[in-house]
């Protein structure tokens, strides 16, 4: 049987990988276009795509325990929090710089998505005998693509603010915070009745998608498109198309 310690490790340390992207720094600056626009629609995916129809599916389950309104309310709440702390990184006072501001906030937005995909993980470790993680080589495989996709999010605006390795490294940690978090499933299936504990992972796997999905919106429209857009041409808009249909194949074999 599978250990989740052993699977929560490896997909939380995955990202960290993408460090030897450094090795690719100037090919990466001479074709901004596909790297920029190719990213942008890996976050279209996830923000928009994965973790909105996320939250569709949550509210539909939550909507049973409190209701339409106190559901509506409790996720227009997340998105909300999502649009400012979006806000916040791109337009507020604490970091002075634009490339730097990216940076943080693609950090911020892996860890988001990080948070959601531990929890997620441990609840398929949660009253089963059996674990339900497929582990095949297809699947890892898709989950390292997966992975390292989130580490390039970061990463490449790094390289536009002359981040150096070891400082791009230390902000790529935000991505491990999927490994506690998949310890969470657990612990509340171990000191909750199994009601309370079902509804309470759900509403908060449903609640941090909310501010993912909205967060997302603001990075890939104030952060990542306009450097994709920057020079003349509609190539961006191809390489925005080829990273929403590969992210979205990838996850056709994680999920």
């Amino acid at each position: 049987m599978t250990d989740l310690s052993v699977l929560a490790l490896a997909f939380g340390v995955i990202p960290l990988a993408a460090i030897f992207l450094y090795s690719f720094r100037a090919g990466i600056a001479i074709h901004r276009e596909a790297a920029w626009g190719a990213l942008a629609g890996v976050i279209a995916f996830l923000a928009l795509s994965h973790a909105m129809a996320f939250v569709l599916v949550g509210k539909g389950q939550l909507v049973f325990v409190f209701g339409e309104a106190a559901t509506t309310f409790f996720l227009f709440m997340g998105l909300g929090i999502g649009a400012v702390l979006g806000w916040f990184i791109f337009e507020g006072p604490l970091i002075p710089t634009e490339p730097s501001r990216i940076v943080w906030a693609a950090a911020a937005f892996v860890a988001l998505h990080s948070l959601g995909d531990g929890l997620i993980l441990g609840r398929d470790f949660v009253g089963a005998l059996v674990p339900t993680v497929r582990i095949d080589g297809l699947t890892v495989s898709a989950t390292v693509i997966h992975r390292l996709a989130e580490g390039a999010i970061i990463l490449v605006p790094a390289f536009a603010a002359s981040w150096k390795p070891r400082s791009s490294f230390l902000v790529l940690l935000a991505a491990a915070v999927s490994v506690p978090a998949a310890y969470v499933p657990g612990f509340l299936f171990q000191t909750l009745p199994l009601a309370d504990a079902a509804v309470t992972s759900i509403a908060t796997s449903t609640f941090l998608a909310a501010i993912e999905a909205s967060f997302g919106l603001l990075l890939l429209v104030r952060g990542f498109l306009p450097i994709a857009m920057i020079d003349r041409g509609s190539r961006w808009l191809v390489w925005m198309a080829l990273g929403f249909v590969g992210m979205t194949l990838v996850h056709f074999f994680v999920e």
